[in-house]
């Protein structure tokens, strides 16, 4: 991705921001969210506070994304500075806000019509595409997460985690052959792409493509750092699904013990993916 000046995020979508030590922080945020890892979590650790209303935004879906029973209530908060504050959002940035917004209070389906018109009108905004790509996963719409990254595709090509998702859309929709495609164009552009490696791995387990599947998710593990924790946890239980259908089950509970439990224990995706590599 090229260089970005002060004014714009490091996709090149134009930024309200004036507080200096928050344009770290959302670089943090918008790098790290696309590319699962754990520095997008710098925005809301670090004890630094900004009205923003796009920083104010990007901490409540951090909030939300803890997935817990207070996760709405800790949210909150922050969703109602930005939205108190959307008048000196850009557009994009206001369309964020609502989306967030109606994540918060529940309306998933109103969330995904914004994240969709951001990816039409904003196709760089690769933030909430993710965001709208995880509500549609969640409510079993695989058209929905395709077309989301179609719309961006002509836009954001040179943005290798683009890929990832497109290959993550295109194997939920059973076309394996463009998901493949995908995911080895991201791989080949950045190669420390989890999500990619997680599509690559879905479409090989599905063929049936055992051994090849093992060794190509033993040779990425190596870039398997600087994770959220639901990204190294649920692709090492991808590595565990190759390793348990090769008949090598003492090896995937190796595995599973040194790598898919005890992260973040707490937190519900890490908990679903030790309960099910256990059934």
């Amino acid at each position: 991705m090229p260089q970005h000046s002060p004014a714009t995020d490091l996709l090149g979508n134009p930024l309200s921001l004036t507080d200096s030590t928050s344009w770290r922080l959302v670089d943090d945020f918008v790098g790290g969210f696309i590319a699962c890892e754990a520095r997008a979590a710098n925005l809301a650790l670090t004890p630094h506070f900004d009205p923003d209303p796009l920083v104010q935004a990007y901490c409540a879906t951090l909030q939300m994304f803890a997935e817990s029973a207070d996760a709405v209530a800790n949210a909150r908060p922050f969703i109602q500075r930005a939205q108190a504050g959307a008048a000196q959002a850009t557009p994009r940035e206001r369309r964020y806000i609502a989306a967030v917004a109606a994540w918060v209070a529940g309306d998933i389906r109103e969330a995904i019509r914004l994240h969709e018109e951001q990816a039409r009108e904003f196709p760089r905004d690769l933030v909430s595409l993710k965001l709208g790509q995880y509500h549609c996963f969640n409510l079993g719409d695989c058209p929905g997460m395709l077309r989301l990254a179609l719309a961006a595709a002509p836009h954001a090509a040179d943005v290798p985690y683009l890929h990832g998702m497109l290959a993550f859309g295109y194997e939920q929709c059973h076309l394996m052959r463009e998901a493949e495609t995908s995911a080895r164009r991201a791989i080949a552009m950045e190669r420390k792409d989890p999500w990619a490696h997680h599509a690559l791995a879905h479409v090989m387990l599905t063929e049936g493509r055992l051994t090849e599947g093992l060794a190509f998710m033993e040779d990425v593990s190596e870039t398997w750092i600087g994770l959220n924790s639901f990204m190294v946890t649920h692709n090492w239980w991808h590595l565990a699904l190759f390793l348990i259908d090769l008949g090598r089950d003492d090896e995937a509970l190796a595995v599973y013990d040194r790598h898919c439990w005890g992260v973040v224990k707490d937190y519900s995706q890490d908990q679903i993916g030790a309960v099910s590599l256990l059934a």
